[in-house]
C-alpha cells in the first residue's frame, strides 16, 4: 500500500559530508568522501522522485548535515526543483540550509538565496577562538562574523545561529559574551545547546584521559539560567527548550513539525522519516545509499528503496511521544484539544497520574480553560526537563 502523510508535509534532506568531523560530533557525517558528492546528489533526486504523490505539498524543507553548504548552489537549486516537481512546495514554505563559516562566501550565499533558500542556519558554536579550537571547528571568530555579515549582504533576512555552552574553560562571562555577540549581530533565531560528550568521539577520549575538564553541572545550569534571563532583554524569546526567536513568525517551522509529532519525509543516507504509525531510517553510509539508488529495489508499504529500518509506533507510544516532544515547546506545550482530536481520548485521562505528580512537583502547569487548555513546563520544569520527559517513557 502507499504511505500517505496525514499531516503537514516537511522534507528533510541529509547531507552527510564534512571538511572535517568536529571532535564532539557523533552524527552520521563523513569527512574525506567528497568524491561521492555528485553521485550522492543524483541519488537524492531519485529518492525525492520516489516520494512524488505520496504526501501533501511541502511547507518546510530543511537541508541538514554534515555540511549542506558543501553542495553547490546549482545542486541545491536542482534538488528544490525536484521537490517542487515531485512533491510540490508551498508558495511561502520555509526553506533552510545549514552552513558552516569557512565553507561559504558572498557569491555562493547570493546563489543559494537565488536558488530558493530563505532561511540560513549557521554553525557558529562560539565567538571565542579558544572554544572553536577546543571543539575542532574549521573556522575562527572572524570567519563566523564575516559569514553573518555576508549572509545579510546576500539578502538573507532570517538567520539562525547555533551556539554551545558547557565547554572546557568556558566561564559564565564567556557565555554571556557569546549571547551578547549573537544579539548584536541582529540574528532572528538562536539554537543553544549544552555540550554532550558522546561515547567514542575524540572529545570523549580527551575527557577520559584528563586532557579536557568540562564545567560542572552547576555551572552549566547557571549558563542556561543566564540565557533564560538575558535573551528576553536582548529581544529574543524562548519558545522551546533549546530555541529562541525574535517573534513567533521566526520560530523554526521545520523543528516544530518534529516537536508536534507530525509526519515528515527523510531523504538521504542516515535520514529519518515519520509516516503515520511508523518511523523509518535510511541506510547510513554514502556508498550504500548510492548503490541502492542504482537498483531502486522495491520496498513494501511504499517506502523508499533507501529505507533500512522500520519501527512501528503503537497508539500508546504515539501519545507518549506527543507529550515528550510537545512539552519541549515552552510557550505552546501540549494542547488538550489537539490531543483529544488526534487520539480520541483526553490527555488528563491517559496520563492522569503523571500529570498530577508533575504538577505537585511544580514542573508543569495548565494554562487556559476547557479544551483551550495547554500543559506547559514551568520555569523549574524547563530547568529539569529530563525529569518531566521520563514520566512519559
Amino acid at each position: 500500500m502507499l504511505v500517505k502523510l496525514q499531516t503537514m508535509s516537511a522534507v528533510y534532506l541529509h547531507i552527510p559530508f564534512c571538511v572535517k568531523r568536529c571532535d564532539y560530533c557523533d552524527f552520521i557525517t563523513y569527512a574525506g568522501q567528497g568524491e561521492f558528492l555528485d553521485e550522492y546528489h543524483q541519488a537524492l533526486i531519485k529518492e525525492i522522485q520516489f516520494y512524488g504523490g505520496k504526501s501533501s505539498r511541502a511547507n518546510s524543507i530543511y537541508f541538514g548535515g554534515g555540511t549542506p553548504s558543501l553542495l553547490s548552489p546549482g545542486q541545491v537549486d536542482a534538488l528544490l526543483r525536484a521537490i517542487d516537481h515531485s512533491i510540490g512546495i508551498e508558495a511561502k514554505a520555509e526553506i533552510t540550509l545549514e552552513a558552516n563559516p569557512g565553507t561559504v562566501d558572498y557569491q555562493e550565499l547570493k546563489a543559494f538565496k537565488r536558488s530558493g533558500i530563505n532561511r540560513l542556519s549557521l554553525g557558529v558554536q562560539s565567538f571565542i577562538d579558544r572554544d572553536l579550537r577546543s571543539l575542532g571547528r574549521i573556522h575562527n571568530t572572524d570567519q563566523a562574523i564575516s559569514a553573518i555579515i555576508q549572509s545579510r549582504d546576500a539578502g538573507f533576512d532570517n538567520l539562525s545561529l547555533d551556539l554551545i555552552f558547557g565547554l572546557a574553560n568556558q566561564s559564565l562571562a564567556d557565555w554571556e559574551s557569546n549571547l551578547e555577540g549573537a544579539a548584536e549581530m541582529g540574528v532572528e533565531h538562536l539554537s543553544l545547546y549544552s555540550l554532550i560528550v558522546e561515547p567514542g568521539t575524540p572529545l570523549a577520549k580527551r575527557v577520559e584521559n584528563g586532557e579536557v575538564v568540562l564545567p560542572d553541572d552547576d555551572l552549566a545550569a547557571d549558563m542556561y539560567e543566564l540565557t533564560m534571563d538575558k535573551l528576553p532583554q536582548l529581544g529574543l524569546f524562548q519558545y522551546e527548550i533549546s530555541s529562541w526567536a525574535k517573534s513567533e513568525a521566526l520560530e523554526s517551522r521545520h523543528n516544530k513539525v518534529y516537536w508536534k509529532n507530525q509526519d515528515y519525509i527523510g531523504i538521504g543516507a542516515g535520514a529519518h522519516g515519520k509516516y503515520g504509525d511508523r518511523r523509518v531510517r535510511n541506510v547510513s553510509t554514502i556508498p550504500a545509499y548510492i548503490k541502492l539508488s542504482r537498483s531502486q529495489a522495491s520496498q513494501e508499504e511504499g517506502l523508499s528503496w533507501a529505507v533500512e529500518e522500520v519501527l512501528p509506533i503503537s497508539e500508546k507510544e504515539a501519545m507518549q511521544e506527543t507529550m515528550m516532544l510537545g512539552l519541549r515547546m515552552t510557550r505552546e506545550g501540549v494542547s488538550a484539544a489537539e490531543f483529544l482530536q488526534t487520539y480520541g481520548q483526553a490527555m488528563e485521562s491517559v496520563f492522569d497520574q503523571e500529570i498530577t505528580k508533575l504538577i505537585k512537583l511544580g514542573l508543569v502547569e495548565w494554562i487556559g480553560t476547557g479544551l483551550s487548555r495547554r500543559l506547559i513546563l514551568t520555569r523549574r520544569g524547563i530547568m529539569l526537563g529530563n525529569l518531566v520527559f521520563q514520566e512519559f517513557v
